[in-house]
């Protein structure tokens, strides 16, 4: 086995063991990104449960105001 030999095949392991190092890395920011945009769409979720809530509310107390000013216009005619 010549220098050159020994010299590629560790030029090539270390090749290798940086691809490595870099696949690993992006592997674990990828699963630490689609846990965060789980929690994220978890948060969405409530929030637009509670919206609902709150549009119901406004409808119902639009819905009266209504009635009030319809009931207010006959009384003054």
């Amino acid at each position: 086995m010549t220098w050159e030999i020994l010299t590629g095949l560790m030029t090539l392991c270390g090749s290798l063991i940086a691809i490595f190092n870099i696949v690993t890395k992006l592997n674990r920011t990828l699963t630490s990104l689609e846990d965060a945009v789980q929690s994220l769409n978890e948060s969405v979720d409530a929030q637009s449960e509670k919206n609902r809530v709150f549009y119901e509310k406004i409808g119902n107390h639009e819905t009266r105001l209504s009635l009030l000013e319809i009931d207010s216009g006959r009384k003054e005619v």
